[in-house]
């Protein structure tokens, strides 16, 4: 979906635009970051626990890895399979049956194992699993960045073990339907990789995560 670059800054500050982003992520429409901007220029927020975890995302740039996940929207209950795939400034992303290909310079969009690519990154072709193609990344940060500045509530932070790794997370109570209160959980690996998001309108789960991306398979 769900690129970058490298450059970490402090988690409390101000940031109009990426909160904008933000509500444009949750509104389905994936805002389109570009390639590598700084990850998390968040609300200024008093929220150690969400801070933690912002902090975190600001790595993800840097890392070589790859992750597999299962990708449930709440309205379907149908999961998706995605594989997120980066080294340096390469990057495959493969969600169901979309390609997302970058290199830091060009990007494209295709149809998984075929040649049919668009040049760009279309979000709209995963719109109905409710994430972007940087959902293991920037768009995880942006969301998180608005639900801490919406909470109704203090934070819960805490370590849990997801796919065989330590990760830090965060639950922040929310306003809900019938004035019920939700939750809103994210967790993160320390390379600033997303490991869960569990919302209203869908979760994201950390399947595997290795250390290594394969040349051939980031060439496509």
């Amino acid at each position: 979906m769900l690129a970058d670059m490298p450059r970490h800054h402090s988690a409390r500050r101000s940031l109009p635009t990426l909160l904008l982003c933000a509500l444009a992520a949750l509104a389905l429409g994936g805002c389109a970051l570009g390639k590598r901007p700084s990850l998390v220029e968040s609300p200024t927020l008093d929220d150690a626990a969400a801070n933690a975890v912002l902090d975190r995302f600001e790595r993800a740039p840097g890392a070589t890895f790859t992750a597999t996940y299962t990708i449930t929207p709440s309205l379907t209950g149908a999961a998706t399979q995605a594989t997120v795939r980066q080294a340096g400034e390469r990057q495959r992303i493969t969600i169901g049956a979309v390609d997302y290909f970058s290199n830091g310079t060009t990007s494209r969009t295709c149809v998984a194992g075929t040649n049919e690519c668009v040049d760009g990154i279309d979000d709209a072709r995963v719109s109905d699993l409710s994430i972007t193609h940087a959902f293991w990344s920037e768009s995880a940060a942006a969301r998180l960045a608005n639900d801490a500045s919406r909470s109704i509530g203090p934070s819960t932070g805490r370590t849990d073990s997801i796919a065989g790794r330590s990760v830090t997370c965060v639950d922040l109570p929310m306003p809900a339907l019938a004035g019920q209160v939700g939750t809103v959980s994210y967790c993160v690996v320390d390379e600033g990789v997303l490991a869960r998001y569990a919302g209203a309108d869908v979760s994201i789960e950390l399947t595997s995560i290795a250390p290594t991306a394969d040349e051939a398979e980031l060439s496509g």
